[in-house]
């Protein structure tokens, strides 16, 4: 006679392989997907000449 893990393994087993062979799905081709495109960037034109004075700055 069976003990009751081994019973249990005996039913479950085959369940589990007959059940995830009759459901698997079949393979598909995965293609992923190109990155969002980032929101555009724009400069204000708050300081027109701070490259100006940056550029004095470090010269003078």
């Amino acid at each position: 006679m069976l003990k009751p893990t081994e019973f249990r393994c005996t039913i479950v087993l085959p369940l589990l392989i007959c059940g995830c062979q009759f459901y698997s799905r079949p393979p598909m081709a995965v293609r992923c997907l190109s990155p969002p495109s980032p929101e555009a960037w724009f400069m204000e034109e708050c300081a027109p000449d701070l490259t100006q004075r940056l550029l004095n700055a470090l010269c003078g």
